[in-house]
Order: C-alpha cells, then sequence, then structure tokens
C-alpha cells in the first residue's frame, strides 16, 4: 500500500490537539486520530488509493465519521484556534449539567470511561458553522474547565480535607448553579478566569 504523507506531522497534530481538548484514551473525542485513518481507509475500499495531500487525508476522516467537519487543525495556527466566541446558553447548561452529573458520579474523579463531555462537544460542534467550531470547542471548554473548578471548591469549602476521589455530601452542590459560577467570571484575553470579588450586577459572560 502506498500512502503518501507525513504521519509524523498527523501525529503531532492529534497529540496538540489531545493536550487542548483533554482527550483520554478510551473516550470518543471527534478529533484527529491518525491510527484511525487506516481503519477508515480500508473501510471506504481505498486500500490501493494513493493519498498525496493533506486535503484527501482530511476527507477521508470526514467521511468515516472520526470527526466533524472543521474540527482538524490541519494549516491552523494556535492562535486562529484559541479564541473566546460566544457560546449558546443552551450548550453551556449541557455542558454544566454534564459537569455536575459526572462530578457527582465519580466523586470529583474525571473518569474518560464514563464522561459524556465528547457528546456535548460534538453536538455543539454540529449546531454552529463549520468555521468556528475550532474555536467554539476551544470556548466551550473554557467553560468546561470552571464549571469543573467550582464544583471541587464548593466541595473543599465545606470540607477542607476533601480529596477528588473521597465520597461527600451531594446536598454541598444544591446551590452550584451555572449561573452562580458564570456570574463570577471574566474573560481573560482568549480564557475565562474567576473574579477575585464580584460586586455590582451579573457579569455577561456570553463573549
Amino acid at each position: 500500500m502506498n500512502i503518501n504523507f507525513n504521519f509524523s506531522n498527523l501525529t503531532s497534530r492529534y497529540n496538540l490537539m489531545s493536550q487542548l481538548f483533554g482527550v483520554k484514551k478510551n473516550q470518543g473525542n471527534g478529533l484527529l486520530n491518525p491510527a484511525g485513518m487506516f481503519n477508515a481507509r480500508n473501510q471506504k475500499g481505498m486500500a490501493n488509493k494513493s493519498v498525496k495531500s493533506d486535503k484527501e487525508i482530511e476527507e477521508i476522516i470526514y467521511e468515516s465519521g472520526m470527526c466533524v467537519r472543521g474540527m482538524i487543525m490541519n494549516g491552523k495556527s494556535e492562535a486562529e484556534m484559541h479564541q473566546m466566541i460566544g457560546v449558546s446558553e443552551e450548550y453551556r447548561q449541557k455542558m454544566f449539567d454534564e459537569c455536575k452529573r459526572h462530578f457527582l458520579q465519580e466523586n470529583g474523579v474525571a473518569n474518560g470511561d464514563t464522561t459524556k463531555r465528547s457528546e456535548v462537544f460534538r453536538a455543539y460542534q454540529l449546531s454552529i458553522k463549520e468555521g468556528d467550531r475550532l474555536k467554539g470547542t476551544w470556548s466551550l471548554q473554557q467553560y468546561e474547565k470552571q464549571y469543573s473548578a467550582a464544583l471541587a471548591a464548593a466541595v473543599r469549602a465545606a470540607n477542607p480535607n476533601w480529596k477528588n476521589g473521597d465520597p461527600f455530601d451531594a446536598s454541598i452542590l444544591d446551590n452550584v448553579t451555572r449561573e452562580s459560577v458564570e456570574s463570577t467570571l471574566v474573560k481573560s484575553g482568549n480564557t475565562l478566569v474567576r473574579r477575585s470579588s464580584v460586586s455590582g450586577s451579573s457579569l455577561d459572560v456570553q463573549v
């Protein structure tokens, strides 16, 4: 089989995406996976076709369903992708709900086997235009990080000795809502951070 492409470049791109989006070994993530490309080629009856460009490789990946169109960062810089854009309230709420569900189920341990975060990301990606999907995924992940951090902070406030994995009283999180978390956030460059103090009216963090 003659496959004319730079596998090491594709591998490095996949590794970078894995770092950016928290890809776990057993979690379906919808991102570029070079190892899966060979399966995609065989499944599509393309084993004898010589692939000569990244565009052809991308098309194989898209046709295989391994990731949503627009989610391969080929030819794009980190600066292009690491931009905050507006994320709909619908998908911020879905991500918060998943963070809280998973946090309660696993006592604060991020478990790649039981999380449904990839389903939320994929549905969100499909809900926005292709050109915004990398930036939108980055933006939604900034919310995800803050939601998870707020849940852990609430448990530690009630039990300073708590560690991830230790059981805790679920009622501690009753008052932790998406709105309460977002009211403490402010955009800082291409990320979201907590304000050291919150005063006045609530902050609109849909940027």
